[in-house]
C-alpha cells in the first residue's frame, strides 16, 4: 500500500527554481483582513480566501481537521469547507485559526512553511516604527559586535520566548523533529544569534539540534548590494550539508531575518538534497521589502 504523506506537504524545488523567486508575504492582520467568507446562496459552503498557497494551505492542513477543498490558481488560495452549506457559523475550528495565522508573517517561497513572527518595521512600512520584535532583533544582534553583551543576551532571551511561545502555539511544525541554524556569512565571527537560539529551542522543546552539520564553507558577504535576479549564484558553493544526517528529518530552519529569501530557500534545498524530508522555515523578523540590502534601509 501506498505511504500517506500527512501534512505539511514538502514539494520539490531547484536552482532554477530559487533564481526566478521573487518572495510574496502577507500579514492577515495588516495587509489582508477579510479573509471568512459565509454562503451567498443555501447551496454554498463557507470559505476561506487567502493571498497565496504556500505556507497558508499547509498551515490549515496541519491545524485544521475539517473537509475542505483547496482551489488556487496563480497567486490566491480559497480554501471551501465542504458540508458547510446553509451553516449560520463557519466551523469553531476556523476563527482561531485564522487569528493565529494573522498575526506573523507568511511567506510564498519554497519551505513547506515559512514564517516570520513579524516585520521590522509596524504592517510592514518602512515609515511606522520598529516593531517590538524589530527592537529586539537589532539589540540581539547589533551589527559590527562580534561577542554577546549582557543587553544582547537578555535581548535574545526575549525572541527565545517569542520563539517557543510561536512553535508552541502554530501546531503546523509540530512534526519537526529536528532543528538548524542558518549558517553564518562570516563564521569567524564568535556570536551567532540564529545559532543561540536553535540551541536553546532545541533544548526547550526537545529537538535534535542539527546544526553542526549544516556550515558555511565561503563567505556570503558579496550577496549584500547584489541585484534579486543573481542573489542565488553568489550562494552556490557557500554552504555544505552532512549528506548522512539529514534522511527523512523534518527540519526548522531558524534564522534571525528573512530578506529576500534566497539564503533561507537555498539553505532548504541542501537539506533537500541531503535527503531530509521537510523544511519548514522560522525567521524572527521579515524586512518592509525583499532588497532593503541593495537599494533601501530598514
Amino acid at each position: 500500500m501506498p505511504i500517506i504523506d500527512l501534512p505539511p506537504i514538502q514539494a520539490d524545488f531547484t536552482e532554477d527554481d530559487i533564481r526566478a523567486m521573487n518572495v510574496m508575504r502577507h500579514q492577515l492582520r495588516t495587509s489582508w483582513p477579510k479573509t471568512l467568507y459565509a454562503p451567498e446562496k443555501p447551496d454554498q459552503n463557507w470559505k476561506l480566501i487567502l493571498p497565496f498557497a504556500n505556507t497558508y494551505l499547509n498551515a490549515f492542513a496541519s491545524m485544521c481537521d475539517l473537509n475542505y477543498h483547496p482551489h488556487h490558481p496563480k497567486d490566491r488560495l480559497t480554501i471551501f469547507l465542504n458540508g458547510t452549506e446553509g451553516d449560520e457559523k463557519p466551523p469553531v475550528e476556523v476563527p482561531p485559526w485564522i487569528e493565529m495565522v494573522g498575526n506573523p508573517v507568511a511567506m510564498k517561497d519554497f519551505l513547506a512553511i515559512s514564517f516570520a513572527l513579524d516585520y521590522d518595521r509596524e504592517g510592514g512600512d518602512p515609515k511606522e516604527p520598529h516593531t517590538e520584535i524589530g527592537n529586539l532583533r537589532a539589540l540581539a544582534k547589533p551589527y559590527g559586535v562580534d561577542t554577546a553583551t549582557a543587553r544582547t543576551k537578555k535581548a535574545a532571551d526575549k525572541l527565545l520566548g517569542h520563539c517557543v511561545e510561536f512553535l508552541t502555539t502554530m501546531t503546523c511544525y509540530r512534526s519537526a523533529d529536528c532543528i538548524v541554524a542558518m549558517p553564518p556569512s562570516d563564521p569567524s565571527k564568535v556570536y551567532n544569534l540564529p545559532k543561540y537560539l536553535a540551541e536553546r529551542i532545541a533544548e526547550t522543546m526537545g529537538l535534535e539540534n542539527l546544526t553542526k552539520n549544516v556550515r558555511t564553507i565561503a563567505l556570503r558577504n558579496s550577496i549584500k548590494g547584489v541585484a534579486l535576479g543573481a542573489k542565488f549564484d553568489t550562494l552556490l558553493g557557500t554552504m555544505e550539508v552532512d549528506d548522512d544526517v539529514f534522511g527523512k528529518r523534518r527540519v526548522i530552519l531558524i534564522d534571525d531575518l528573512y530578506q529576500s529569501g534566497t539564503s533561507m530557500n537555498y539553505c532548504g534545498l541542501l537539506l533537500r538534497e541531503a535527503g531530509a524530508k521537510k523544511t519548514f522555515g522560522l525567521a524572527c523578523e521579515k524586512t518592509c521589502r525583499n532588497d532593503d540590502n541593495v537599494s533601501g534601509k530598514m
